[in-house]
């Protein structure tokens, strides 16, 4: 879809201690191999809980909009996405974040997006669309927090990548801010959501460390669609998003100044998100996804707290963000480096 006032107006994000890859190859926890495929340099791994972080970074996003003169209220729309364990069972993070952030009486619902690694830009879409049809909503306020400690092995739970803890938060609004949101577009293939079920039954209680490696195996083994089919299924749907998101833009590729793919290791990134596309993009975060690790639901929002904190952009730049997560959905985001 095409958005013509919808921007965000203050962004957020923390991460942990930056931790060296090379520790991990050492003690035997990640092989020489795998994190030569990769080129993975470092991790960020978290001390904190998820929503802890997702305040740390909200609080961030909160003060950065009301610089701009955006002010976020108990009449702003909360969100919360995330891919992990959030620090407790039977327990909705949402509503304790929201409290934090926004006080005790809200006069929004508070909400949980769930969409796994594609939750930045499932917010982000969520958001620009319930500011669309609402025009009593002035600002719609969206964290996401994910934290991969042990039990969970984040050096192997998805091939190609390493995941890293931090979060990151937004605030979007209309009439003006830091980023202009141009076009947002998602498509799902629910053919290869059994990548990460497996053949595992369904439970009564939750699994303390769901193995989806195994899972992914298992799904492969039965031999209805291959590990070639998942990457061209997967494939088709990354052109098929940034194609219609960039239409939708009236852009091409070569318009696009900074390429924002999830935060992967280096091979998965050209085999899944760049030859894909048949385009070599101008600027990208690679290296910076090398050193603090995939952060589940948050890559997409922390690259844009990190290029606009960093003074990355300049004025009249376009950012093409594509965003993948399990079930499978894809999405893809054009934004405008037009502060107004």
């Amino acid at each position: 879809m095409r958005y013509h006032d919808i921007w965000i107006a203050g962004t957020g994000g923390t991460l942990g201690d930056l931790v060296p890859v090379a520790d991990a190859v050492a003690d035997g926890r990640y092989s020489a191999q795998a994190a030569e495929s990769t080129g993975m340099v470092s991790i960020s791994a978290a001390t904190e809980a998820p929503p802890e972080m997702a305040v740390t970074a909200g609080r961030q996003a909160i003060k950065d909009a009301a610089e701009d003169g955006v002010e976020v209220s108990p009449a702003t729309l909360y969100m919360h996405s995330y891919g992990h364990f959030q620090g407790l069972e039977v327990w909705p993070a949402a509503c304790f974040i929201a409290g934090q952030l926004l006080g005790a009486q809200l006069d929004e619902m508070p909400l949980t997006i769930d969409a796994a690694s594609n939750g930045s830009l499932a917010c982000l879409q969520v958001a620009a669309g319930m500011l669309t049809a609402r025009p009593d909503l002035s600002t719609v306020l969206f964290t996401l927090a994910d934290r991969f400690a042990p039990p969970a092995d984040r050096w192997y739970t998805s091939p190609g990548m390493v995941f890293g803890d931090g979060g990151a938060a937004a605030v979007l609004t209309r009439g003006g801010g830091r980023l202009r949101l141009v076009s947002v577009v998602s498509e799902a293939d629910t053919v290869l959501e059994g990548l990460s079920r497996g053949n595992t039954p369904f439970h009564t209680t939750p699994e303390i460390t769901p193995d989806l490696r195994r899972r992914t195996r298992e799904f492969l083994a039965r031999g209805e669609v291959s590990l070639r089919d998942v990457r061209a299924r997967s494939a088709a749907r990354v052109r098929s998003v940034v194609t219609r998101a960039l239409l939708e833009a009236d852009l091409s590729a070569d318009d696009v100044d900074w390429y924002v793919p999830p935060f992967v290791g280096r091979s998965l990134f050209q085999d899944s998100f760049v030859r894909p596309l048949g385009f070599t993009p101008r600027r990208t975060l690679a290296e910076l996804g090398l050193t603090i690790g995939h952060l589940g639901a948050a890559d997409h929002a922390y690259a844009l707290h990190h290029l606009s904190d960093e003074g990355l952009l300049e004025p009249g730049e376009r950012i093409l963000l594509v965003g993948t997560g399990m079930g499978f959905t894809f999405s893809a985001a054009v934004l405008a480096a037009d502060r107004v």
